[in-house]
């Protein structure tokens, strides 16, 4: 509340109004030509063609992240065929087709007597349980 007095005093002044519009006028005017500024650049980039090539750089380095993480992690405990996986990682595929449906074909039915919903501090002794 103190601070609503002070701003109410201060916009009295026909300064204080002069001061605020100029500053106001001038952030418009910076943020304007920032947001124009910036689309020409991206656009003048899309149109040489760079961030498509910088899209194809970073695809390319995920895909041999995959890569690795998929084929050359579980050499680890043989440096030498971890290190020949490192320096020359297998093509990691683009397209397992390994949609929802054969994921879900994949995996095993759960049995309902092993992996049971209930809490078990609802019961009072391990004999009370299923």
């Amino acid at each position: 509340m103190m601070y609503l007095n002070v701003i109410q005093k201060l916009l009295k002044s026909p300064m204080a109004i002069f001061v605020y519009g100029i500053l106001s006028k001038w952030y418009l005017l910076i943020s304007v030509a920032s947001i124009v500024v910036v689309f020409w650049v991206f656009k003048g980039l899309s149109d040489a063609g760079v961030l498509k090539k910088a899209e194809t750089t970073v695809f390319d380095a995920l895909n041999e992240t995959k890569s690795v993480a998929r084929y050359c992690v579980p050499k680890i405990m043989n440096f030498s065929s971890f290190w020949d996986c490192l320096q020359n990682p297998p093509r990691y595929p683009d397209d397992d087709g390994m949609g929802v449906e054969q994921l879900q074909k994949q995996s095993p039915t759960i049995d309902p007597d092993i992996y049971s919903s209930r809490n078990p501090y609802d019961y009072d002794n391990e004999n009370s349980r299923r």
